[in-house]
């Protein structure tokens, strides 16, 4: 929220900022950065510079701080800060410098982000902002953006400095960060010397390793990606210095790291860098996520942008399903064995709900138009797909593109089951945040995109037992998960059942704490209406 009452002395009270001596620090991968109260100072050129380590930083130092509030009151704001440095206040000028300086406590964190521009009347600005008028010559949308976080913000130094005040409902008290003996793949000595030996990369035309740090995967606000390794190379040929990250995934298994590198390596989304020897479960990646997809329609979730990703997602898993790629499991009866294992198992989950027999039945009508389809006998139905696809596992990386992830079920099988499981989370998100239509729109165009690219089309009418499908699958992880909302599943597994889909906005039945029974009845009673 945007106050300009508000000094850089009084948010820095707000934290309890102690008066810290000496210089503040200049590395933001210095270990008191995670672990005490700390003053640092860091400058760049470009957002794209500045915002990938710093995100890092700070989400390792609020790693108790629920994931949802980090990206809102933090990590938004403050990307958004840093865009608006280089673009507005410094003209997109290279030589310009933005300076960032950081203040952590216990309590929170002060940011004051400044450029080299001329400033701006912030006060002026602000009112035509309150006023709902053209408040800035660019038409942008930096104060709203700004006002909508929880997080306090302010100005001073004419509008060069901004100051973005967090303070997280739950402080971080887990900091001891590395007080433990660490695992390899989290010491930053084993993997520089297996990167320098094993990664040409990492050690041709000059170029060396000179300082390596790992954040280990952690706390409320981990990504669930993966550990990432931030290496510092220097090049002996005069060339810059650079700041690679990579993301490290540690598989349970050898086979499913094996499985995850393979396809990687042929898909290149994202590229894969290493399989190291000496711990063959960890796969590296040269690839820095930020946000997963739901996390990412969450903040961006006008239908324009939900429209506009559904059309990137819709051609990705085109290009995917048309390449020729050797994978496992291309065998026809594998496949049909697999639907059908799927569709029993899916059908005995549904038996123990107290669900009634006809959503049972109706599921059972509907997964039979999976054997129905024209091509599902022939062998040109199968594809190299994903085949674990949902929202969790597209991410929105630092660079501004998505990327899918998770790759150990690759394998050649029916394409409908990586479009049923995007069609799912569509449907549950625009069940819970809009209506019927944004669902119409967004599939049509996520559709409409795969269909002008893939070999083989698929029909709305035939994408709805897949979409039924990964609902079911969805459900049955919903039991381990407290965060699962069981009742929106069941709404929208109704919906795709029900020959003319209702979209009952069900927010309201899950905060009311009734058991799944209720849920269930209070969606039935619904959709017979």
């Amino acid at each position: 929220m945007i106050n300009l009452s508000r000094t850089r002395a009084e948010l820095l009270a707000e934290i309890e900022a102690p008066n810290l001596p000496g210089d503040p620090l200049s590395d933001l991968t210095d270990m008191r950065v995670a672990s005490v109260d700390a003053h640092v100072r860091v400058c760049g050129r470009a957002r794209d510079e500045l915002f990938p380590l710093l995100k890092i930083a700070l989400s390792e130092r609020f790693a108790a701080v629920p994931r949802l509030q980090i990206i809102r009151d933090l990590l938004l704001p403050l990307r958004n800060i840093l865009g608006n440095a280089y673009k507005h206040g410094n003209g997109c000028d290279p030589t310009k410098v933005i300076s960032v300086e950081i203040v952590l406590t216990s309590k929170g964190a002060l940011i004051a982000v400044t450029d080299e521009g001329s400033g701006f009347d912030v006060a002026l600005t602000f009112r035509r902002f309150q006023g709902q008028e053209s408040y800035f010559a660019n038409h942008g949308v930096g104060f709203r953006n700004l006002h909508r976080a929880i997080s306090m913000v302010s100005y001073e130094n004419g509008g060069r400095t901004v100051l973005l005040c967090f303070r997280p409902t739950i402080q971080n008290h887990d900091r001891a960060l590395n007080s433990y003996a660490l695992p390899k793949v989290l010491s930053a000595e084993w993997i520089q010397k297996r990167l320098s030996a094993e990664v040409p990369e990492f050690c041709k035309d000059g170029t060396k390793i000179e300082s390596y740090r790992v954040y280990p995967a952690r706390g409320c606000a981990d990504d669930d990606c993966g550990n990432r390794y931030v290496l510092r190379l220097a090049d002996r040929n005069g060339r810059p210095a650079e700041t690679r990250i990579l993301t490290g995934r540690l598989h349970p298994t050898e086979a499913a790291a094996a499985s995850d590198f393979e396809a990687a390596t042929k898909l290149h989304i994202p590229r894969p860098v290493a399989l190291l020897a000496g711990e063959p479960r960890l796969v590296l990646y040269d690839f820095d996520p930020w946000m997963n997809l739901c996390e990412f329609f969450t903040h961006h979730g006008r239908i324009k942008t939900l429209r506009r990703v559904a059309t990137r997602v819709g051609l990705g898993l085109a290009k995917l399903h048309c390449s020729r790629v050797g994978l496992r499991g291309a065998e026809l009866d594998f496949v049909g064995e697999e639907l059908q294992t799927m569709v029993v198992r899916s059908e005995n989950y549904l038996q123990t709900l107290a669900c009634g027999r006809d959503l049972v039945n109706r599921f059972h009508v509907a997964a039979q138009r999976i054997e129905s389809r024209p091509s599902f006998h022939r062998q040109r139905i199968l594809s190299p797909i994903h085949g674990a696809v949902g929202w969790d596992c597209i991410h929105y990386g630092v660079d501004g593109r998505f990327y899918l992830y998770r790759f150990e079920t690759c394998r050649w099988s029916d394409p409908g089951l990586d479009l049923g499981g995007f069609a799912a989370d569509l449907l549950c998100f625009t069940l819970a945040s809009y209506n019927e239509e944004a669902y119409r729109i967004c599939l049509d165009a996520f559709l409409g995109e795969y269909n002008a690219e893939a070999a083989h089309p698929m029909d709305k009418n035939d994408l709805l037992p897949y979409i039924a499908l990964a609902l079911v699958e969805r459900l049955r992880r919903a039991e381990a998960s407290a965060n699962a909302d069981a009742g929106q599943l069941l709404a929208a597994l109704d919906a795709v059942l029900t020959a003319r889909p209702v979209f009952p906005r069900v927010r309201h039945l899950t905060e009311t704490s009734c058991d799944a029974e209720q849920v269930t009845k209070k969606i039935l009673t619904h959709a017979v209406r």
